[in-house]
């Protein structure tokens, strides 16, 4: 049987860090299983149908950056 690493008092505090910060810990972890899927398991073609969606993304934000500085 293993030995946990992890204090309960740790997993609690951890926890509720989680619960109330939901969205960014969300955030985290779509992130960290991106750049997974990029490094370990992507190939030429879905690398390019990623390049797209970025272009496409960051073109999207450029003109919400635009229309928040015209205003």
């Amino acid at each position: 049987m293993t030995e946990k690493r992890t204090s309960e008092a740790q997993q609690r505090a951890t926890q509720t860090y989680r619960e109330k910060n939901r969205e960014k810990t969300r955030k985290q972890s779509a992130k960290s299983s991106a750049k997974t899927y990029i490094n370990k398991y992507c190939d030429l073609d879905d690398l390019a149908e990623i390049k797209q969606l970025v272009a496409a993304k960051e073109k999207e934000l450029q003109g919400e950056q635009t229309q928040k500085d015209q205003a």
